[in-house]
């Protein structure tokens, strides 16, 4: 069963199983996430399928007026028991409705206006291991002009990826190389598939994140 927490992963997982203290050095240090078109309506969570990152990438170009299935998948991650991101849409996108129900227990649902409020997912499940591609949830739009993309969460720490020890790995999209880490899907080019592992942020920065706590 699914349940809404507006709060961040850590505050999820408190409500399931007792404190939780968030720490700053998680298992998945190079993690992405990627987003892949389906350019149909496409319901299951292994509409990504055949895409592996690999031999078979993510679909990042679509065309105007096309039904699109934006599904958020986690690339580059050993361990996983959560993600928080959150989407930027162009308004000229009709968004239909939203499924978390992937791996999810908890879940923020991004909605319109988007952007770092309205548009957060913040989803905490079972421990899952492996490095596969993990589908997260999927988003149903009428494509209009412009992106999809992501853009940091206003909830607590960001963009985040909890590992299966409840710390934390961020992605800081202001910062360089970063935003290569977020995937994005357009009408016409401009895509990002965001499958290659990035390398994570300098020490300094946790430092300085650490010291904010």
């Amino acid at each position: 069963m699914i349940r809404r927490c507006p709060l961040t992963l850590a505050a999820c997982l408190a409500i399931l199983g007792g404190p939780v203290e968030s720490v700053f050095a998680g298992a998945n240090p190079n993690f992405t996430l990627p987003l892949h078109a389906n350019e149909s309506f496409a319901l299951p969570c292994d509409a990504y399928l055949p895409v592996d990152c690999l031999g078979v990438r993510p679909t990042v170009e679509v065309e105007s007026g096309e039904v699109v299935t934006v599904l958020l998948l986690v690339a580059n991650a050993t361990q996983l028991m959560g993600v928080q991101t959150a989407f930027e849409v162009d308004p000229s996108w009709a968004f239909q409705f939203g499924l978390w129900d992937c791996h999810g227990m908890y879940e923020a649902n991004p909605v319109p206006p988007f952007g770092p409020l309205y548009g957060t997912i913040s989803i905490a499940f079972n421990c899952v291991t492996g490095s596969a591609l993990e589908p997260i949830g999927r988003m149903f739009f009428i494509a209009g002009t412009g992106c999809i993309g992501q853009v940091e969460s206003s909830f607590a720490n960001g963009i985040q990826a909890l590992d299966c020890q409840q710390e934390i790995d961020q992605i800081f999209p202001g910062e360089a190389g970063q935003r290569a880490r977020l995937g994005k899907v357009c009408v016409g080019p401009g895509g990002h598939d965001a499958c290659e592992a990035a390398t994570p942020v300098a020490a300094a920065t946790w430092g300085k994140i650490k010291a904010a706590y």
